[in-house]
């Protein structure tokens, strides 16, 4: 499960009610858990839902407005680091380093050639609420330029991977070329337009928000790992009686399956994968360290049949389970 800041969901809600949009048409996500707990992390697709329900009610554009309103102020820490910033082209070295405490989905990637400066986004508009985000978001850096350093400075040219009917809103902001269906979600500024001073640069306190913000990153990867721990350690419990299903161990975390299973899926794994790693490391354990016979080993991490273990972990080992343990004990 992906996910968002939740104050960037709060204020796209709060302008798609203030356009008009009656609050009923986002009573489903209350259902969430993390909405219900005020989370500072949401899943992002709820996000994308608000941006394709004010896609199909509301004036064109939403994207763009979503994203100058917008500020420093909505990105906690790390908007900080942007307005202490040395230079105004530091915010999206910035974005590129720390996106992941903003979303972990998609991130940016910068690219200096000659004169031009390229700030990418890499997250593919697989739905429209992606497309609107990646709006949002090229809006939302551009303003940051003007907040921090107090000049408009505008781009040489955008462009955007999916496609678009109304090209007027975009002209309006960015004042400058605009393509669609293009290979790429980016933003050219000229070097020499971003290679200024912001307006409160501090080195000091610069240094200060940067290595807070490696500890915010470094949280989160905890986070996930933690998560992952607690999904070890349920499977592991419960072998002896069976293997638990994936809705089981959901619904003791809290959450669905469908969200346990693409948490799994963004460390590269599937639940089956991760059982059957779970039974193996537990199946070596007990081998290596006890005297249990192989038929106590194979109730004890969750097969009915012995012989059906023995496949298992001769299929992971290439050894049958009593050469594994003649092996280890020779």
């Amino acid at each position: 499960m992906h996910f968002v800041s939740a104050s960037i969901y709060t204020k796209a809600i709060r302008l798609a009610i203030d356009e008009g949009l009656s609050s009923d048409r986002f009573d489903h996500h209350k259902t969430f858990k993390e909405i219900q707990e005020c989370a500072k992390y949401i899943p992002i697709s709820l996000l994308f839902d608000v941006y394709e329900i004010a896609d199909r009610y509301l004036e064109s554009g939403f994207g763009v407005r979503q994203g100058k309103q917008l500020n420093s102020e909505d990105y906690g820490t790390l908007g900080l680091s942007w307005r202490t910033c040395w230079k105004a082209k530091e915010v999206f070295d910035r974005i590129e380093r720390f996106m992941v405490l903003v979303t972990d989905h998609g991130f940016a990637r910068i690219e200096e050639k000659k004169d031009r400066t390229m700030i990418q986004l890499l997250r593919d508009p697989d739905r429209r609420g992606v497309a609107i985000s990646n709006e949002t978001s090229l809006v939302m850096f551009t303003g940051i330029l003007e907040e921090v350093t107090g000049q408009k400075i505008l781009p040489l040219e955008v462009k955007f991977k999916h496609e678009s009917n109304c090209l007027k809103p975009f002209l309006d902001y960015f004042q400058c070329p605009v393509s669609f269906n293009s290979y790429t979600n980016s933003l050219d500024f000229s070097t020499t337009d971003i290679d200024i001073p912001t307006l409160k640069a501090d080195q000091h306190i610069q240094q200060y928000l940067v290595d807070r913000l490696d500890e915010e990153k470094r949280g989160i990867h905890v986070n996930t790992d933690k998560l992952l721990g607690e999904i070890h350690g349920l499977i592991q419990e419960s072998l002896p009686s069976g293997i638990p299903s994936v809705i089981q161990v959901a619904e003791h975390l809290g959450m669905s399956a469908r969200t346990l299973k693409r948490r799994l899926s963004e460390k590269g794994m599937t639940f089956r994968d991760y059982v059957q790693e779970i039974q193996q490391e537990v199946a070596q354990k007990l081998i290596q360290n006890t005297s249990q016979s192989m038929g106590e080993i194979a109730f004890q991490t969750g097969f009915s049949e012995q012989s059906s273990f023995n496949r298992a972990f001769k299929r992971r080992t290439g050894l049958s389970p009593v050469d594994y343990r003649k092996n280890e004990n020779s």
